[in-house]
């Protein structure tokens, strides 16, 4: 990613760790979207979960923005102590330490060390933001631009947490077409950081619209075409339909 000119990465913490004993049950095989019994991060675990942070640090330039990803996995305690852990390494964010359900003890995580948390790709409409942004429980906002309310309720949260100084990196999930429109509105907010992309793996992702891919050297570039400025190849995009599905409702 850094040979293609991205200024920023993220990695997943809560990868298979050879330490972790608090799982739903032994005979489960390790899957990220397990949930833990009692969201504990052993001595060991968080050595190696330090030591995953520090090879990547080693491995890309001081000056890349590196964010790390815990998916909502930990309490408070063992966040704020995994939080700590990473404290030298510069990192960009630490993402959904703690459940999502109590703004609170995310408060308390983010009161608690000094990497910036990060959250918010799970809320919804303006309203859903709110309390986050008004108790300023997390330092970064991730709205996911599609799935919060769109393009316009995705500009109101920006604003509102403009106020509060907060920055916002857009979690992002979607096609070129979805991920160009977002693009656009984060054009417009003062207080836009980063946006994710989420698709470096599917070959097919760049070849959905006409023109060649919209991520050059890691950056979207806007232009000043008619709307989001792309034309959908329904070719590839017919290929590519998930099995039982069918193209805008074609029987």
């Amino acid at each position: 990613m850094v040979d293609k000119g991205y200024a920023a990465i993220k990695f997943d913490l809560d990868v298979p760790n050879p330490h972790t004993r608090d799982v739903s049950g032994p005979e489960y095989p390790y899957r990220w979207w397990h949930q833990p019994y009692n969201r504990t991060i052993s001595s060991r675990e968080r050595d190696f979960m330090e030591a995953l942070v520090a090879a990547t640090r080693e491995a890309v330039s001081p000056d890349l923005m590196l964010a790390m990803d815990c998916h909502w996995k930990y309490n408070v305690d063992d966040a704020l102590k995994l939080a700590r852990a990473l404290e030298g390494y510069d990192l960009l964010w630490l993402e959904d330490p703690v459940p999502p359900e109590n703004v609170d003890a995310l408060a308390k995580v983010s009161s608690g060390t000094s990497i910036s948390i990060c959250t918010g790709e799970n809320l919804y409409r303006k309203h859903g933001y709110r309390e986050l942004i008004e108790k300023q429980a997390a330092d970064i906002v991730s709205p996911d631009v599609p799935k919060m309310g769109g393009l316009l309720e995705a500009k109101k949260v920006a604003d509102q947490a403009d106020t509060y100084f907060i920055p916002i990196a857009p979690h992002n999930v979607a096609s070129p077409i979805g991920t160009v429109a977002a693009a656009h509105v984060c054009a417009a907010m003062s207080n836009f950081l980063v946006m994710e992309f989420h698709a470096m793996e599917v070959e097919w992702w760049d070849d959905l619209v006409e023109g060649g891919p919209v991520i050059s050297d890691g950056f979207i570039r806007l232009t000043e075409d008619p709307g989001h400025g792309l034309e959908l190849n329904e070719d590839v995009a017919r290929t590519h339909l998930k099995s039982g599905t069918t193209f805008f409702g074609e029987r």
